[in-house]
């Protein structure tokens, strides 16, 4: 679809800018095998992360999709590999004690280290670099906290940083709009749309059957397993994953009403002079502020001639050439000579949160699942996929300090209208 605006190349698309690298196959429905031993609702990170250890582990692994591969959350990302949650370590050392906060960031740690082991293990070129990230302070009172928060991190976990002052920020960003803020040398970034591709790849080459276009209508559970309905089909399998995270619904009601799904939005610049790019980031760094609700930009990995931005996070305008002028909107304000600057795509994907807003992996009555990623989904994605795995085989390594039930309201049946109001709410603070 191709069109005109202020923000947006007479060309833009609306499809991911990572599709251009990893484009959607035309993948034509293939028949559900009438058995299997596990059967994974959800082909994005989680689920073929999942699919590859268990086929490799011996099972038959039958993965269901509603629509092509990878056409959610797990291709829209941002492609940024780090170890944060909402939920600083000092918040849960203040409210749950150090050893809570310390496990709760010990498996980020983990999770962190699987996106780099998984990479390298299957040989997937999806441009992984760690280039560390550089958090942004939008006030001198939130770079405050922030130092506050990862000298703690240093102290505990031994992760180290450099606090950067404002006066020193323009060597990584050419930009008067932050205070400052953090340098986390180690963090990484990567292509996400190479990444579910290069998972995709090995999870064929391991056995795993993917049944594209198959949307899953729901289960039963059974003495020996689960019968799990298709639209003219069924299957039986003895293992049943849900792997849905913000694209789940009523195919699992329990798991729906513990999962918010909201949108977050992001467009990636027409082509520009590499110099001009440098000299916007010349840190080359995935950054990212420290609001509630963020901002986030980098160079676009494998073309420094772009750079991808994203935020408002939660917003419903379904209209994405209006989230293209209003994201233009927000990056002037950043960079405010950036005026001429257009869009060659924008796009959204749907993310899913907890109402505690804390990633779970878990079984609910004999049915598996990992979901709620508010935001660290390529990282915890990428763990709990290979903890889910684990658990089915019987191996070791599959225990998570995320495996309590996520919290429901009584109230609540899968629409999420309230998100946007809750998320202004909780960004109250943020400048």
């Amino acid at each position: 679809m191709a069109f005109g605006s202020s923000a947006l190349s007479s060309n833009a698309s609306l499809d991911p800018y990572w599709w251009r690298a990893a484009p959607h196959e035309d993948a034509q429905r293939a028949a559900p095998p009438k058995r299997t031993d596990v059967a994974i609702v959800g082909s994005g990170i989680t689920g073929l992360t999942a699919a590859i250890a268990l086929a490799r582990g011996g099972r038959q692994v039958t993965v269901f999709e509603a629509k092509e591969p990878g056409h959610g959350a797990s291709t829209r990302n941002a492609g940024y590999v780090g170890r944060t949650l909402k939920h600083s370590f000092g918040e849960i050392m203040a409210h749950e004690g150090l050893d809570k906060a310390k496990a709760v960031y010990g498996e980020l740690m983990e999770a962190f280290l699987a996106v780099k082991e998984t990479v390298d293990r299957e040989n997937i070129d999806c441009h992984y670099k760690q280039q560390g990230r550089l958090l942004l302070a939008t006030s001198s009172a939130m770079r405050e906290a922030m130092a506050r928060e990862f000298t703690l991190r240093e102290k505990h976990l031994g992760e180290r940083f450099q606090l950067v002052s404002r006066a020193d920020q323009h060597s990584e960003i050419a930009s008067d709009h932050y205070f400052g803020g953090v340098r986390i040398a180690d963090h990484a970034g990567l292509h996400p749309g190479l990444y579910h591709k290069g998972l995709l790849d090995a999870a064929r080459a391991a056995g795993v059957g993917i049944c594209a276009f198959t949307p899953v209508l729901g289960f039963r559970k059974e003495e020996t397993g689960f019968t799990v309905f298709l639209k003219g089909a069924r299957t039986e399998a003895r293992d049943l994953v849900f792997a849905t995270n913000g694209y789940g619904g009523r195919e699992f009601p329990w798991l729906q009403r513990r999962i918010m799904p909201f949108h977050a939005y992001q467009a990636v610049s027409a082509p520009m002079s590499e110099n001009r790019v440098r000299a916007l980031l010349p840190g080359d760094r995935t950054f990212i502020d420290w609001n509630f609700n963020v901002d986030w930009m980098r160079i676009a990995p494998g073309d420094n001639t772009r750079i991808t931005f994203g935020g408002l996070t939660g917003e419903i305008d379904a209209d994405l050439r209006v989230m293209g002028e209003r994201l233009k909107h927000r990056l002037v304000r950043i960079f405010p000579e950036m005026g001429d600057l257009q869009f060659d795509h924008v796009w959204t994907g749907k993310c899913g949160g907890t109402f505690d807003i804390t990633p779970r992996i878990g079984r609910h009555e004999g049915v598996y699942y990992g979901s709620g990623y508010c935001f660290a989904g390529v990282p915890m994605g990428t763990l709990f996929g290979k903890k889910i795995a684990r658990r089915i085989l019987g191996g070791e390594g599959g225990d998570s300090v995320f495996d309590t039930e996520p919290p429901s309201k009584f109230w609540y049946r899968g629409n999420a209208w309230f998100v946007p109001y809750a998320l202004k709410w909780m960004s109250r603070n943020d400048r």
